[in-house]
């Protein structure tokens, strides 16, 4: 559901409450006809995203301070629910997220003092604290969004895995041991023939060209396991993994960032040639 979230679809939202006709939720043409200068459809988007009792709150009230503590509510609500894209860009500071945020969308956060000067004042403590909130909630919204990719691929791995056993008539499945375990340093046990096993470390990528990163455990295990070991890289929305091999990985194909510091925990590798 896109929602154009500014001053004129909250002060719809605030008139959508207070119009006994569209209560019932049968007279929005109405309202629009008697409020033309009003966002009506973003209003009850609002509604609907964030629920009437802030919405009410913020009608209600006629104290100009609490007004804006309501409305910094209101609009952390909204953000969180909602999750617009440019949410995303809040961990970057506050005048780096202003960049990708309307004009109108600016003056709410101007009109809930949510651009006064910071400083080491009690009100400058709260708006920090709105700010710093958000960007955890980001952060934590981030990690969950790489867990559930990660995951996602995982099952890809499985199911591809399956589908390759019983093509090669190898009466044997493939074992999810990462999940029981995540420090081994793979995600997948599998099979090369009936009595050979494989060790695959699973990688979903966000990037086009399939850059990803392992982990410490993840090379070291790598090392140890040499040709056993595979990377199945899922990039985006593509149908089957890049398969890259022990050999591969070790090869001109792929930069490797250096891996002599002795207090790294993830190293980047970025392919260079794929065959």
């Amino acid at each position: 559901m896109l929602l154009s979230f500014n001053k004129s679809s909250l002060l719809a939202a605030v008139e959508i409450l207070k119009d006994q006709h569209f209560k019932k939720y049968k007279s929005l043409n109405y309202l629009e006809a008697q409020k033309t200068t009003l966002d009506i459809k973003n209003g009850k988007k609002i509604i609907d995203t964030i629920g009437i009792k802030l919405i009410a709150r913020y009608n209600k009230t006629k104290d100009k301070n609490e007004s804006k503590y309501i409305l910094r509510e209101i609009l952390s609500t909204y953000m969180k629910v909602s999750k617009p894209s440019f949410i995303l860009r809040i961990t970057g500071g506050r005048l780096f997220f202003l960049e990708y945020v309307s004009e109108n969308f600016e003056q709410l956060l101007k009109e809930a003092g949510l651009l006064d000067k910071i400083d080491l004042s009690v009100e400058a403590k709260k708006v920090r604290a709105w700010w710093d909130d958000l960007s955890e909630f980001v952060r934590k919204l981030d990690k969950s969004n790489k867990l559930d990719l990660g995951r996602e691929g995982e099952e890809k791995t499985i199911i591809f895995e399956e589908k390759r056993l019983k093509k090669l008539k190898i009466n044997k499945k493939p074992n999810w041991d990462g999940f029981e375990n995540n420090l081994l340093g793979y995600d997948i046990q599998s099979w090369k023939n009936k009595t050979k096993k494989i060790f695959i470390e699973v990688k979903a990528s966000s990037y086009s060209n399939g850059t990803f990163f392992l982990t410490r455990n993840e090379w070291n295990f790598s090392l140890s396991a040499k040709e056993d070991f595979l990377i199945y890289l899922w990039i985006q929305d593509q149908k089957n993994p890049r398969i890259i091999t022990f050999q591969e990985l070790n090869s001109k194909h792929y930069k490797i960032e250096d891996t002599t510091n002795a207090e790294w925990t993830k190293i980047k590798i970025t392919p260079l040639k794929i065959n």
